[in-house]
Order: structure tokens, then sequence, then C-alpha cells
């Protein structure tokens, strides 16, 4: 392990080393070898590649080993591809599309018959396999989602039956020999067999979220993925026998044919090998590129050779598949590693053993928006991918397409070049565990423990903003600075003169970038520096008004082993304080309202006001917000118990888009824009600022546009230690604010993002400047209101913003552009970049 680290090392060095104020560094986007993701890991897939209309959550390769199915789930289309994967390059045969659908694929052995999860569609989509095409069997979808009534027509044989309000279609297996189709329903946690002579079905309780069944010769095996174990289950008596315990997780399974189970569990980097036959685990193989790595590889697919020798895992989050010499029980071992696209989610191989099949979730690439480039496939279908409906820029659910990619199994020779790939392209290593190197020594540690001169850190989290939205017209004037386009902005300085302040006298990021593509993965990368497999493929359903995936009542599937930072504070013994975030509003017990946390690690720990309008019914103002913050602050201050470490939701500049009634869009970005300025003037002003350091990042970028990522957004450090009035181009990430953060308070890393993240030492110094901060009065009317004649008014209307990820983003981003740039306002201008899907060479 010690040469890849090294590698990695010297490259993690050579990057931190480029923060001058006048240099720029790496931007996110084509390289020399592959791409540049936002999150600083580099992609160089290998293989032919076929681009998907959205995530692969299951592959099946068939008996000639020139097709393949492949079934697709996310924000887009939801696919059934047959493709050619013989030829030169792979090509669609046939394709049958649905409304909604998930994992679970099945097939019969004369490859006739196909059953195809139907998701939050509550039943099973089928369909005939013939002369090369799909004819569906099944009856049309009805309307989707939860209460749905059944086909008129009721289920045909071999079919699943309607469904209940609960239901959500997950994994399918085939007993052909029993005549049976077993089908799980996730959300209601039932087991049903479907009897495929007549669609009759017997239903059994499982409990919890059952993933994925398999059919072993005498067993059947279902994988409880909130309940991180593996039910045994008596298809004779059909009734539970066994629970085993597994790691944290447990979703796809395949079983050996000497018995051996093999379970991916993702939050855990592991595989659990169940010997079937004594019941309980025998061997965990852990499938991190590092034998130290916490939480981060994500496991979450997995595939045999028809050999049974070699097992095939797909770690989506290390962007690789694992390849495991499974030959000897309980002497399994790691032989390398194959490079593979952005989030891998689904593996196979071919029946002769030549070919590798992986489903790549979010494709080879990220993407600017709005974008025109040419020589790209720019949609998931191949069309040039424009704003739909009008929208002026495409909404980042649209640019997240997935692809099949096809290789060779790799000899020995092919596998150790794959494998030095894999390592390059990874920037954590076990030593970023207690160790961030830089040559120049800055007011952050450079190793967990080590005294800082900033002792209290308060976290700003703001709501779906990009860089050009807000900063883009820095680039223009008798003074440009910064990466803008001025084109773009829609909050300019006269919205938002304390931003703009903020980021000329401190430092302004203009290379900086949210992990989360939504606020509902946003907001657990923003507090956990992770987000679970549970969540990654739920909001692609939930944001495109399908049904999701319900959690259980603790919470299992969106909560990391290693919690949030709050959770790590904790552990460390150091105080904290929220204020918004991760907090729901419960009544006080006198008829009133109060704020509570909603994860148990904030009970008792979040300001009751916060957040609580000052008169019931109306809308809650951030300026009324930080007047709220600032008592407690200076109550802190005086008495000496501040917090080390404060979290807050700031995120008055989410909108309520045009709803009539409401405050406009300028006005609410202005209010969140007052309240950073007071609060940054206040702590500047007070009697801690010499020890404290301020961050602020938007949970995620998706309401707007930005000419070079649609993740890329706006951040702010603010300190004495802060380097003043230069602009750092470090390519960071949410995940190096964390990394900061954590090098501050002394904090082990939560996962393997921020410990490979880049800290932002390129942004500090070791000198300070107490010269505090004086904030900039509003230049907009913060009390302007939406009418009727307000653009998109009535769209506005029908909108939930009781929360931030319950409305139509896609829809929201349409309306605030020309709300705010004008009914008339021009598309965005294209932005050409490097082609996205090529074929890479298999070796070398």
């Amino acid at each position: 392990m010690r040469s890849p680290y090294w590698c990695s090392l010297l490259f993690l060095l050579a990057l931190v080393s480029t923060g001058a104020a006048e240099d720029r560094g790496p931007v996110a986007g084509p390289t020399e070898t592959g791409y540049l993701l936002p999150n600083g890991w580099h992609l160089t897939p290998v293989g032919k590649h076929f681009v998907t209309t959205d995530m692969p959550l299951n592959v099946i390769p068939l008996a000639d080993g020139k097709r393949a199915l492949i079934a697709t789930s996310g924000y887009n289309r939801h696919n059934l591809y047959l493709v050619d994967i013989g030829g030169d390059e792979p090509q669609s045969l046939a394709t049958a599309s649905s409304r909604q659908s998930w994992y679970g694929l099945a097939i019969d052995k004369s490859e006739g018959k196909v059953w195809w999860s139907g998701g939050g569609y509550g039943e099973l989509h089928s369909f005939d396999l013939n002369n090369g095409g799909f004819t569906r069997t099944s009856a049309p979808e009805s309307r989707p989602g939860r209460g749905k009534k059944a086909n008129a027509d009721g289920p045909k044989a071999g079919d699943a039956p309607a469904s209940d309000t609960k239901s959500f279609r997950s994994g399918v297996a085939l007993d052909e020999a029993a005549g049976l189709l077993y089908s799980l329903d996730i959300n209601a946690g039932e087991l049903h067999a479907i009897r495929l002579a007549d669609g009759s079905k017997n239903t059994l309780p499982t409990g919890g979220r059952p993933y994925d069944v398999v059919v072993g010769p005498k067993q059947l095996f279902v994988s409880d993925w909130a309940g991180d174990q593996i039910l045994v289950i008596d298809p004779a008596g059909f009734r539970v026998v066994a629970k085993i315990p597994v790691g944290d997780h447990p979703n796809q399974m395949v079983l050996h044919k000497d018995g051996r189970l093999f379970v991916a569990c993702s939050a855990s980097n592991t595989v659990s090998v169940i010997d079937t036959k004594r019941g309980q685990v025998v061997e965990t193989i852990f499938t991190a590129l590092f034998p130290k790595a916490p939480e981060g590889s994500t496991p979450d697919a997995l595939a045999l050779a028809p050999d049974g020798d070699t097992l095939y895992v797909a770690n989506a989050d290390n962007n690789c598949i694992a390849v495991i010499d499974v030959e000897t029980p309980r002497q399994s071992g790691v032989k390398g590693f194959i490079p593979t696209g952005w989030y891998p989610t689904a593996v196979a191989v071919t029946p002769d053993g030549k070919n590798l099949l992986v489903g790549v979730g979010k494709g080879l690439r990220s993407h600017p928006n709005p974008r025109k480039e040419e020589g790209e496939t720019l949609d998931s279908e191949g069309k040039p991918l424009k704003g739909r409906a009008g929208r002026p820029y495409p909404y980042i659910g649209t640019l997240m397409s997935g692809a099949l990619t096809v290789l060779p199994v790799p000899d020995e020779t092919t596998l150790k070049d794959y494998t030095a790939k894999v390592y390059q392209n990874c920037p954590y290593s076990d030593e970023q565990l207690t160790v961030a190197p830089h040559p120049v020594r800055t007011a952050i540690p450079t190793r967990v423990g080590d005294a800082s001169p900033i002792k209290h850190v308060i976290y700003i989290i703001k709501e779906n903003r990009t860089y050009d939205q807000v900063f883009g017209d820095l680039a223009s004037g008798p003074d440009p600075k910064g990466n803008g386009d001025p084109s773009l902005c829609m909050f300019p300085r006269k919205v938002t003169p304390n931003h703009h302040k903020l980021a000329e006298e401190f430092v302004l990021l203009d290379n900086l970038y949210c992990n989360g593509q939504v606020s509902r993965d946003g907001h657990p990368w923003s507090t956990m520096a992770y987000n679970t497999d549970y969540i990654a493929r739920d909001w692609h359903l939930t944001y495109s008004k399908r049904e999701g995936v319900d959690d259980d009542d603790e919470g299992h599937l969106q909560n990391a082993p290693s919690g949030y930072l709050w959770d790590a504070c904790a552990r460390a013994g150091l105080s904290y304080r929220a204020y918004g975030e991760y907090g729901k509003r419960v009544s006080d017990g006198q008829g009133a309202l109060k704020m509570e946390g909603r994860v148990p690690g904030l009970i008792g720990h979040l300001c009751p006001e916060y957040g609580i309008p000052k008169v019931a019914g109306q809308k809650n103002r951030d300026t009324d917000n930080a007047e709220v913050f600032i008592a407690e602050y200076d109550k802190f201050a005086k008495e000496g118990t501040m917090p080390r470490f404060i979290i807050m939701s700031l995120g008055e500049d989410h909108t309520s888009g045009t709803t009539v009634g409401a405050f406009t869009p300028e006005a609410c970005v202005a209010s969140n824009d007052l309240a950073l300025g007071r609060i940054v003037e206040h702590v500047s002003h007070g009697p801690l600022w010499k020890e404290t350091a301020i961050f602020v990042i938007e949970d995620d970028a998706q309401n707007g546009p930005d000419h070079v990522d649609a993740q890329r957004t706006v951040g702010l450090v603010i300190s004495p230690y802060t380097k003043r009035k230069v602009v750092d181009s470090t390519l960071y990430s949410t995940v190096s604010l964390i990394r900061t953060m954590e090098l501050i308070l002394g904090l082990e890393p939560l996962s393997q993002y921020d410990a490979a993240a880049r800290p932002m030492f390129n942004s500090f110094t070791d000198q300070e400047d107490l010269t505090p901060y004086t904030h900039e009065a509003a230049r907009m009317d913060l009390e302007a209101k939406n009418t009727e004649l307000s653009y998109g008014a009535e769209r506005s209307n029908k909108m939930d913003f009781s929360e931030y990820d319950r409305i139509d983003d896609f829809e929201l981003n349409e309306i605030l552009w020309h709300a705010v740039m004008g009914k008339d306002a021009p598309t965005p201008p294209a932005v050409r970049h490097a082609i996205a899907f090529r074929s890479l060479p298999t070796a070398k």
C-alpha cells in the first residue's frame, strides 16, 4: 500500500501548494487522462461505454454473452434496455420505459419473460422478450404514487397483484422449478410469493426494509437494508427461521454454488460471507482501498464469476470495482481494483466469464449548467440538453446520466495497471486520518489534536445557490476578480452587498463545490461528510415526483455509522449548539412551538427559539433568526460558556418562489445577506473574535446556473486568521470546510471524504488581523412581496415551501430565473467543454 500512498500524498501536496492569490488551482473538468470531479476525486474509466438515462441498478447478461438487460432508476426516465455488448461499441437493441421502477430484475431460463420491480408503482412490470424487443404483459401503470387503485383488468397470470397504499417493490427472484416469483415490498416490510400459473400470492411479513432476495436450494435469503441482518426463510413453511447479523446497510447478495452467501454491506465497506449451512458469518471481506478507511467506499453491488473463483464488488464512492479471490473459503483476498465511471451501482459477468459489465450511476463526469458541448451526448437520451418546457438552463437532476461499461475481464498484468490507476485517482490514504500535510504554517493544524489559536467554530449552512448566481458579477467592472460569468448573476451586489464585501475583505473562493446535488443529500454531506447509498438512490425518486423508500423510525438508512459533526464533538468532549439545522418544530406544552433536534445527538443542544416566527402564522426571516443567535451569543460570551462548535441553518436564500403574499426572491436573498452581515459584524466586534472562525457554504447548488459546474457554489471563510483581500482558487468542496473545522477542533475525520479533502490552508495565515467587519445595509426592500402578477405566481402557490426539499426545484429554477432576470430574459449562453462519453483503452 505504501507506493500508492506516496503517489497520492505527492499529488495532494502539489495541489495544496497552488493556493497563492494569483494562481488558479485545478478546476473540475476534463484532464489529460480522465476527469476531475467537483469532490476532488479523479476518474479514468476503462472499457466501452453505453449511455443510459440514469442510474443502472440491475444488469443481467444473457446466455449468448452478446446481449444484456440493463434496468435504470433515478431522476430521469426509467428504462429497461436490451443492449448489444458484442460489437465494437455497445448499443441498444430495444427499450421499454416506466414512470416508476427500482432495484429488482429477473428473467426466466428461456429468456422469454422478464420481471422488473415497479418501485413506488407498487406492482411488478413484466414483459415478453421476443424478436429482439419487449412486449408488455403487465397492465399499464395506473396513476403513480400511494393510494392508487388496482388496474381495472386485474393481474394477469405471472404478474404481481394490485398494491396497497404502502407498497414499494424492491428485489425479485425467480424459482422456476417451484413455479414461484418472489417479490419484496420494502416499505411494507413484506415478501410475496407469486404463483406463476395464476398470479395468486402468499405474503410473509419480514419487517425492516427488505432490499434483495436470493433463492437457495432449500432456503430463501432476504437482506434487511435498515436492520443490518439477513433473514433466512423456509420456503416450504413460508416463515422466517433465522436472522443473521451482518455489516451496515446490507443490500445486494449473491449465492456461491458451495453454499456461501456474499452480502454487500455499503456503510461498513465490507462484504459479509455467510456459511448458509451453519447459518453464520464466517468471513468479512474489507473492500476499501486502505485498511483503516472509515465509511466511504460504499460497496453496493456484487457478482460472481461463472467458475465461482472471483467476486466482483462495486465500490460506489471509490469509483472502482474490487476484484476478490474467493476460491478458497475463509481465505478470500483482494487481488486489485478496476477504475470505473462515477459511482458504480451494478456489476455482472457474462456467462463465458470473459467480459465484465458495470452499471455507472452518475455517468463519467459532472457538468456545468447551462451547457452545450460539441461532440458530447448531451442528455440521457442522446439529445441536446436544454431546459425543459421553457426552463432556461438544465436542472442538476437531468445532468446525472448513467452508463453501462463493458470491458474484458483483466488478466493479472492488466489488473495491476488498473489497480495503480485506482490508487492514483483516490486522494484518500490512512495517514490522512491523523495528518494533513502542508508546507506552510497557518492557523490550521496539520495533525489531528494539535493546538490552534482558533477555539470557536461557527458553521453556517445556506440554501441552494451557485457561484455565478451571486458572485458572477465580480468578474466584471473596473476591478474584475474571480472566475465568474456576469450574464448568469441573479443576485448581484445590490441584492447581496454583505456577501460581496465579505468576499472582498476576506477570501473570495471561486473554485468551491458542493458535495451534494440537492438538499436531500446536501445536508448529510454538509453535516456528516457522506451520504449513504439510501440517500444517493432515494433523492432521485422524490425530487422527480416519484414515490421514495421510507426510512425506518430510527433513521438507520440515512445515518452514517460515524454520525454527524456534533456526534464527533460529543465523542471528543467538546461543547456544541445548533440553530435550526436538523431541527423540527414541536409543541412547547403551553400552546406555542419550539425547536427541538430531530436526530438524537441534537436533543437538548438546539436553540428552542431559533426558526420560530415572532408572530404565529407569519414567515420567519433570517434577520429574526440572526437576532436570536446574537442574543444567545452575548449570553455565552458574558458567562464564559461559548460552545466550541456552532452549526446554523440560514436558508432564506432558498426563497419561496413567487408565491402570492410571500416575500419576493430578491427580498428573501437580501434578508439572508443582511442577517449574515449582522452576525459577522457582531462576532467580529465581540470578545471572542480573536479565537473564532466562521465558515459559510450552501448545502447544495441546485437552484441556479453556473458556467463551470452545476455544483460550484458560494462560500466564505471569515476569521482574524483568514487571508485578506485575496482570491483563493484552490479546488475545495463541502468536505474541505468540514476537514478544516475538524483540524481546528481536534476531531478525527468522519469518512474517507473529509479525510481526503483538501483543507483550506491556502485561505489562512498564522498572522492575526483583528480588524472587525462592519455590515452593509440592505439595498433592496426587504418587505417587498409577490403579487398575482409576479412571474410564476400561480405555480408557486401550489408548492410546499414548509421544508427545503418539498418543492419541484426544477420548476422553481425557471420561476426564479424569469422572476429575477425578466420574463423575456434569454436562455444563458452555451458553454463548451470536452467530450464526456468516450471509449477508453482497456489497458495501459
